[in-house]
């Protein structure tokens, strides 16, 4: 998306939110797809739409911190800056050690310390970073009362209600339905296997002449067939090439469909290589 199209995208939300800004409180239209997920119908302005959008709404009615919002209003922020591969307790100490960026986005968010720009989720980030700096200055953060959304995503939600179904710990433990120190990361998991798996199939040498490849049974064309592959490939293996398919694999994705995300990331991979 070029610089124009972006502009006239912020320009269109900005224009939703200042037309809704004096409301004590908006409501959202939704549809629901055929696998039963909710969706807001308006397309500028809602609280599923981009950081900007989510950046500006909060709950119509706010609620009393109480004992441990402050502690996840940090590991909110710590989230928007990407450091979310981490424990919680290390996600709020994250943002504890930047609090004085913190203060300096609320105080003069153009100024020199402009940190908060820098986040993967700015808007969000600037959002969070008021409502903690109004929570610890309120004196009382526990009754301080916020509005802000925090969000959890889940992760790889399809497998997670397998898991969960099925009472499945190895399963449940790659997709964070278990008490852990540091999050899971069952992409990673998948990644780790389907590397191993094609660099034995690399590592083979393979006994068969290609010369006299018109006779050659069924058996060793699938096997030379593989093992050209795995040595294409060996090596281009990483989490974006298996994420897609891990993903939508619980979704009803089929075995074409699988397949033909996997060759478009090993292509991406091979082109910038150099290969045709």
């Amino acid at each position: 998306m070029d610089l124009n199209s972006l502009r006239c995208s912020a320009m269109l939300k900005l224009d939703q939110a200042k037309k809704f800004k004096d409301f004590q409180e908006i409501f959202f239209p939704y549809n629901m797809d055929f696998r039963g997920r909710a969706y807001p119908v308006p397309p500028h302005l809602s609280n599923v739409g981009s950081d900007l959008c989510r950046g500006m709404l909060t709950f119509s009615k706010s609620k009393p911190l109480g004992p441990r919002g402050l502690y996840w209003l940090k590991v909110h922020l710590a989230n928007l800056a990407g450091a979310d591969k981490m424990s919680f307790d290390d996600r709020a100490g994250f943002t504890e050690k930047n609090m004085k960026s913190v203060r300096a986005a609320v105080t003069n968010p153009f100024g020199e310390d402009r940190w908060w720009m820098g986040l993967d989720d700015p808007f969000q980030g600037l959002a969070t970073c008021h409502e903690i700096v109004n929570a610890i200055d309120s004196g009382d953060p526990e009754s301080y009362e916020c509005a802000l959304p925090v969000h959890m995503d889940g992760s790889c939600n399809g497998l997670q209600h397998y898991a969960a179904l099925g009472r499945d710990r190895v399963g449940g433990k790659a997709v964070n339905l278990c008490n852990e120190n540091e999050p899971q990361d069952v992409y990673i998991g998948v990644m780790e296997e389907v590397i191993r798996r094609v660099a034995d199939e690399a590592s083979k040498e393979l006994d068969l002449d290609e010369s006299t490849s018109e006779n050659w049974t069924k058996a060793d064309r699938t096997a030379w067939k593989n093992n050209k592959a795995a040595k294409l490939v060996n090596g281009l293996i990483d989490r974006g090439v298996v994420k897609r398919t891990v993903m939508t694999s619980v979704y009803g994705v089929t075995y074409i469909g699988a397949r033909t995300q996997i060759q478009e990331k090993i292509e991406e991979k091979l082109e910038a290589k150099g290969h045709d």
